[in-house]
């Protein structure tokens, strides 16, 4: 694999990309950084105490501030936000910094081999459009004065992240409207993205949502706006039989791109011998989903008796949650369902976002043999690799791609998704920009 054509890195979360000595300087310039949001969550998942009155004493040397920062560890979703949150606390997050942010990542990530890469903002649910309006404006600003700088060798767009629990249709208008505003809006907002916490939040009640984006996009092709939708990363509630599902619907109900779907392509032996409390309506909806693809789901290898499931569902109806063993039946009915779910996927247009560092430390895929990767590398499946929050990470998309290699993708499939993934940029899967074979190569 030649990496010195460049990288496209389509996963990636601006604020996340910030290096720990970046981060450090912003934190010492900014005179009220917001530390509630960081010292509590911090104490209760890590048992240490913060001192805010003396931190940049405590962690003048970068070392020591990178072991408060850095998430290198397996460890669940909570664990990770509770570090992502000193990016929160630090940041003054206001339009000046906010294009400093998006010109700095964008040249810093050039020297790194990112010769194209689309990165997620997300604001708080309490800022106003004139808010949203000036920060949206600041990232695009950023983005084309480092583009210029650049001559052009390196590009990067805009995803804004929407809230799972927000009112969608109206953030989605607002950020339309932007569009039609701005000229600079128009050229580098290229997509809608759904991250944050997953668990509560099934791909079901954003189907409404999707088609309308998908409507839309056919309408006004200038406007267009992928949905990328991180799905199947986290699911401590559910199993893994229950989250393959997710991973699936969001990709037939029409999400562009599927954040991680670690769940469709892990190994479930890994989770063998233990028990999972579902929500009863999450294993109502799996039952009722493998009973009406019961025979289709069946040519992949043995599936409970159509009476069994049909038993179980009239048995839970009453309840709120139920206990699920993960028994050597349950992992090899997973498994056939899971190969069902990639089948199915693949028929779609929809491309899987898997970040391998990433994967490991929130998605805690503890041995390497039970990666996803390989899987949806044997699958045949639409994929990319890329960085996540490569800062908090300490990774690199080069790093990713050799964490690939080490996972047993070898080198001439690896260059393949290296092409590959200029293809499958917001523009091009929303149907904005069409692609021209070898035109960003």
């Amino acid at each position: 694999m030649d990496s010195n054509l460049g990288f496209a890195d389509l996963h990636n979360h601006l604020y996340g990309s910030l290096k720990p000595e970046l981060l450090r300087q912003m934190g010492l310039n900014n005179p009220s950084p917001r530390w509630e949001i960081f010292t509590k969550p911090f104490q209760e998942l890590y048992g240490k105490s913060i001192n805010t009155e003396t931190f940049f004493e405590d962690y003048r040397s970068l070392e020591d501030f990178k072991k408060i920062y850095l998430f290198n560890h397996q460890g669940p979703f909570p664990e990770f936000q509770a570090k992502f949150n000193l990016i929160i606390a630090l940041s003054k997050f206001d339009p000046q910094e906010i294009k400093f942010v998006s010109k700095h990542i964008t040249k810093d990530q050039y020297e790194e081999g990112v010769t194209f890469g689309e990165y997620r903002i997300m604001y708080s649910p309490l800022d106003t459009y004139e808010g949203i309006y000036s920060k949206t404006l600041a990232a695009c600003e950023g983005f084309a004065e480092a583009e210029s700088e650049l001559s052009g060798k390196a590009g990067s767009r805009l995803v804004v992240s929407l809230h799972r629990d927000g009112d969608v249709f109206k953030e989605y208008e607002m950020l339309k409207e932007m569009m039609e505003k701005d000229p600079l809006i128009k050229k580098y907002l290229v997509g809608l993205d759904f991250c944050y916490i997953e668990e509560g939040f099934p791909p079901k009640g954003k189907r409404d949502f999707l088609k309308e984006v998908q409507k839309d996009n056919i309408a006004e092709t200038s406007t267009a706006l992928t949905v990328l939708y991180h799905v199947g990363e986290s699911f401590l509630d559910k199993t893994l039989l229950s989250a393959s599902r997710w991973v699936l619907e969001a990709a037939e109900w029409g999400a562009h791109r599927l954040g991680h779907a670690i769940a469709v392509g892990l190994d479930p032996n890994a989770y063998l011998g233990k028990k999972v409390l579902e929500p009863v309506s999450e294993r109502e909806d799996t039952l009722k989903f493998q009973l009406d693809h019961w025979e289709e789901i069946s040519k992949y290898g043995e599936l409970p008796p159509k009476k069994r499931l049909e038993s179980e569902l009239d048995s839970i109806r009453h309840k709120e949650k139920v206990e699920i063993s993960v028994t050597e039946n349950l992992v090899s009915e997973t498994k056939v369902f899971q190969e069902y779910c990639m089948d199915r996927i693949k028929n779609t247009n929809a491309v899987i976002e898997s970040c391998p560092s990433s994967n490991e430390y929130i998605g805690m895929v503890r041995d390497k043999t039970h990666h996803p990767l390989v899987r949806f590398a044997r699958n045949d499946l639409k994929f990319t690799i890329s960085t996540d929050d490569p800062g908090i990470f300490g990774t690199n998309i080069k790093e990713e791609y050799d964490k690939a290699e080490s996972l047993g993708l070898d080198t001439e499939l690896l260059e393949k998704i290296r092409k590959n993934s200029f293809q499958y940029t917001s523009e091009i899967l929303s149907g904005r920009i069409e692609f021209k074979q070898g035109a960003i190569l």
